[in-house]
Parts: C-alpha cells; sequence; structure tokens
C-alpha cells in the first residue's frame, strides 16, 4: 500500500476571561463556544458527541475535561499535516474573536497549546496520531517502541516538568507523564506505546493510535514528526523489522533520559547491552528506509521525508541546541529560556544548585506528618517563622548548600516567572510568545509546502474519504442549524430525511455511495456500522409524528 493515512488530533488549553480579567467557569466557556462554532462554521452535528464535523473533514468538539479539540481530516502527506493543523489553529482564534464581540461578559478568549499544567492539577494536553495499516499490531511493540522513545529530539515541544519541585527542562514535557512501556489507558497510565486499535475503517484495516508526544508549532518538526514515523509503519507492514538491534533495555526510562539532554548526547542500553543515543537510533531507522526508498511500499514523498530526517540529525549532531534553535520547537523553548534566565541573573548551573535544595525540601516535607494549613510548599516560604517551626533541619540544608531562605524564596519565584513565560509561549494568536517570535522575523520553522491555509480551512484534502465527508457537509449542512438533521462520523453520513448513508467506512474512497436505511438493511452493513445503523434507527423511530 503505497499510500500512506494519517491523521493528528490537537487538544487545547482554554480560558475566558471577563472583563475584570477573572477566569470564567470551563463548562460555562466551552459552551459558549461550541455555540459560537454552531453559528458561524458549516457543518453536521458529530453523532457522538456535541461536536460537529467541518467541511474541510476535520472534527471540532470539546473532549473531557472540557478541552476544546480539532482532531483534523485524514490525510496522504506530511505537508497537509502541518497545513491542517495551523488551518485548525486559525479556526479557533477566529471563534475566539467571535465568541468575545457576541458575549458581552466576555473580555477575552484564550487558547493555548500547552501540553502540561503548571497550576498543581496534573494535567496534560497532548497531539494524538494516528497512523493507517495492514500490519500485525504485535510487531509494533519491539520496531516501533525504539523510533518513539528517540524521535523526540526532533518532534519534542520543549518545556518543563510539572511534577518537579524545581525548575527541570525537558525536550518533552509529556514524558514526565507516561507511565508504561504499553499501556491501553489515555488519561492515566499512558503508555510510550498505545495498543487502542479502534479502526474507524472497513475490516482488513487497522488504527496505530500514539499519544507520546505532544503539540507543536515548528512547521518542519510537524513534517518531520508525521513523515518520519509513517514511513517506519509503512516498513514494519512490508516485513522489514527495524527494531531487531534496537530493542531498548527500559524504554520509559530511556525516553526520559533523551528528554533531559538538549544536547542529545545522553546514552542508554539496549536489550542486547549496547550503548546508544537517540541520534544513533534514529540514524538506523533511516539507514533502513534510506535503503528500500525505491520499494514499491513507500509512499512518494519519502525521498523528501529522508532528506528533511537525515538534515535534522547532521544538525543534531553537534551536540549543540544552537544548531536547531530557530527550527525545533524545544530548541526554540531552550534558547528562549536561557536568554530569560540570563536577564534574571541566573544560568542553568546556579538553577541546578537551587534545584538539589527543593529537592532536599521535598523530601524533608515528605517525612513530616504536618498539618493541613502547611501541606503547601508556598506557605512555608511565606514565612521564616513557620520554617524554623515546621522544618528545624532546613536551614543547616540551606547553609551546608551556601543558600538562604530569602535566595530560595527568590527561586520559588523564578519558577513561577518561568512557568508563566511556557504558558505564555504556548498561547494562540498575537498574544502568544512564539507567535510574536515568529513575526519578528528570527525563527527558520516555516517549511516549502505548507501554505495555503485559508484553502485548507473550508476544504478537505483531495485524497481519502475525508474530501467527500468534506464535500457532503457543505452541501447538507449550514451554520446555525442542520437543515436536512443529518448527522456525521468517520465512517459515514447519515441523511434522516431520505433514509439513506453515506457509507465512508472504506478510507480511501473516492465515490459517494449513498444507501438505503431500512429495517432490514440492518444485517447487511459492514459490522463496523451496525451499531451507528442502530442509532440512527432509533433516532428515525422518535422523529415520526405520532
Amino acid at each position: 500500500m503505497a499510500e500512506r493515512l494519517f491523521g493528528l488530533e490537537t487538544e487545547y488549553a482554554f480560558a475566558l476571561l471577563d472583563r475584570q480579567g477573572q477566569r470564567m467557569a470551563l463548562p460555562l466557556a466551552t459552551g459558549w463556544l461550541l455555540e459560537t462554532a454552531r453559528q458561524q462554521l458549516t457543518h453536521l452535528p458529530d453523532l457522538q458527541s456535541s461536536g460537529m464535523f467541518l467541511t474541510n473533514g476535520a472534527r471540532l468538539y470539546i473532549d473531557c475535561g472540557h478541552h476544546p479539540e480539532f482532531a483534523g481530516p485524514e490525510l496522504a502527506n506530511p505537508w497537509d499535516a502541518a497545513r491542517y493543523v495551523k488551518a485548525g489553529e486559525k479556526t479557533l482564534e477566529d471563534l475566539g474573536a467571535e465568541l468575545t464581540k457576541k458575549q458581552n461578559a466576555v473580555g477575552q478568549a484564550c487558547f493555548f497549546r500547552q501540553n502540561v499544567d503548571y497550576s498543581g492539577t496534573g494535567s496534560t494536553w497532548g497531539s494524538h496520531e494516528s497512523y493507517l495499516h495492514q500490519a500485525d499490531p504485535g510487531l509494533f511493540r519491539q520496531h516501533l517502541i525504539p523510533h518513539l522513545a528517540s524521535r523526540l529530539i526532533y518532534t519534542g515541544a520543549g518545556g518543563f516538568d510539572s511534577s518537579y519541585p524545581g525548575i527541570r527542562f525537558t525536550l518533552s514535557p509529556r514524558v514526565p507523564h507516561l507511565a508504561a512501556e504499553v499501556s491501553g489507558e489515555s488519561t492515566h497510565s499512558r503508555g510510550v506505546l498505545h495498543t487502542k486499535n479502534e479502526s474507524l475503517s472497513s475490516a482488513g484495516y487497522n488504527r496505530l493510535h500514539l499519544l507520546c508526544s505532544e503539540s507543536l508549532f515548528s512547521e518542519w518538526a510537524i513534517f518531520l514528526r508525521v513523515g518520519v514515523t509513517a514511513i517506519v509503519v509503512a516498513m514494519i507492514e512490508a516485513g522489514l523489522r527495524p527494531g531487531d538491534q534496537l530493542k531498548l533495555s527500559a524504554p520509559l526510562e530511556a525516553m526520559r533520559a533523551f528528554a533531559g539532554d538538549p544536547r542529545c548526547q545522553q546514552t542508554v542500553t539496549t536489550a542486547r547491552g549496547e550503548p546508544v543515543t537517540a541520534l544513533a537510533i534514529q540514524r538506523r531507522y533511516l539507514a533502513l528506509a534510506e535503503a528500500h526508498l525505491h520499494a514499491s511500499f513507500m509512499p512518494t514523498w519519502a525521498g523528501e521525508v529522508c532528506r528533511q530526517w537525515r538534515r535534522v540529525l547532521e544538525l543534531l549532531e553537534s551536540g549543540s541546541p544552537g544548531s536547531v534553535a530557530t527550527r525545533l520547537d524545544w530548541a526554540i523553548r531552550f534558547s528562549t529560556f536561557n536568554h530569560f534566565l540570563a536577564a534574571q541573573g541566573y544560568n542553568w548551573q546556579a538553577v541546578q544548585k537551587w534545584n538539589t535544595v527543593a529537592e532536599a525540601t521535598g523530601r524533608l516535607l515528605a517525612r513530616k506528618k504536618l498539618p493541613p494549613d502547611f501541606a503547601d510548599l508556598e506557605v512555608l516560604w511565606a514565612e521564616e517563622t513557620l520554617l524554623a517551626q515546621v522544618l528545624p533541619e532546613f536551614a543547616p540544608q540551606l547553609l551546608q548548600r551556601g543558600a538562604s531562605a530569602d535566595g530560595f524564596r527568590k527561586f520559588q519565584a523564578l519558577r513561577s516567572c518561568v512557568f508563566e513565560l511556557d504558558t505564555r509561549f504556548g498561547q494562540l494568536g498575537n498574544a502568544g510568545l512564539f507567535s510574536q517570535l515568529d513575526h519578528s522575523g528570527v525563527l527558520h520553522h516555516h517549511f516549502p509546502g505548507v501554505d495555503n491555509f485559508e484553502h485548507a480551512r473550508e476544504f478537505p484534502p483531495a485524497i481519502s474519504r475525508a474530501n467527500l465527508r468534506g464535500e457532503c457537509v457543505r452541501r447538507l449542512g449550514s451554520a446555525n442549524s442542520s437543515r436536512h438533521g443529518c448527522v456525521c462520523d468517520w465512517t459515514a453520513i447519515w441523511d434522516p430525511s431520505q433514509n439513506r448513508f453515506l457509507d465512508l467506512s472504506d478510507p480511501f474512497v473516492q465515490h459517494a455511495n449513498w444507501k438505503a436505511v431500512s429495517a432490514e438493511s440492518g444485517p447487511a452493513l459492514n459490522p463496523m456500522l451496525m451499531d451507528r445503523h442502530r442509532q440512527i434507527m432509533e433516532m428515525l423511530h422518535h422523529a415520526r409524528p405520532r
């Protein structure tokens, strides 16, 4: 199968601020957002939620935790992967602007492509990937995990470990929230490899669903993330075994080690006892891909992906984050925070000194049975008298490290500033720090061919069932109403007014195939559509005049 299909789902943090700058209740905020979307966007209602499918084939809905999610259409090349992510962001920005006009109580609508919450909730938002394939899903544990663990040197968003008591930069803030090598869970006990295999397609197809990485701004990084992983999936499907010599002795620990090293020189151990770096792992995958570049299973764009893959590895080989400081998300963030720390009179060595104090203090607190009022570190740092009463060992700990309570309070204030700055970095629109850097012309992440975003906001990709879905949404849907009572999901569009549905279970379907809906048609449907069929029949039953 030379044609590859894949997709990206992007989760956003969202906040509505009133005219006094106070945050409004999230259920109210997301309800207003959806209502604005229904009024402004041509759409068909989503059969499975209160969300909607749009004219470009994408899905917009509110995920668990009241977070907006934009699930892009099925894509056939990595240029479109970046293009439709950017198109989705522009749609959200416009909805936010429209919402503030319509709701007098709202002062500002804020969307954040932010992968972790620094407020203490422990929440994380990511960007999930889906890859259509016909391989044995059992092969991915051995042959894909080394790639997933090591690719973060160019796919990492950068940021900070939100669970760490100090300031710890990480190439991938999602990694501290992964808890297992393999898992079927998506909201807890997340794995490097997610075993969910909801194909959303007809028999014979599988869907690899990945949730171990995060949202990106860099067009080049998005291109690499999707293009390279799709090639690795194609090689596994074709019978190649890229992970045979690369199985890691401890994949999750290796991923954490790679994420903690901006120089990309960290070594981990394979199951065979061989020391390898993330760069070495990636180079072996690349060599295998280049050796089979003209094989029939390779997509037509594989050559360009391999050229860019080689280019990013060559840049990273220098061991200097500066080599990609204007190109990759994590390196842009790292450079930004280097400058910020210097302006505050700190460097990473000084940060590490205070990190050891924070770690030691955390251990002391863990051993103490403190009253509830003292459970928060911030309460303790606020008053030295409380420190003396609750932690008499604290003063010697500080003195041994050449520190003071006043210095530690300043470090805690710096930590709060860093986290706030990182959140602002991920904000969409002109208020976002990344956007400001981008508009100033100092970044070089744009990639040739990733363009025409306005077209992508309205129209689907030319290849895949997304093209039919988008065309039907444009014809049957409307803004602010659903004139025909049609509903949509990934595999079908249902038209109750004419007792028919459009079968989209074939992910490569190009021509509309409307089928009659009747009590007798159920058993003849693709098994995957049976549940949907029953739902539609129930809806038709209740819709009949009494």
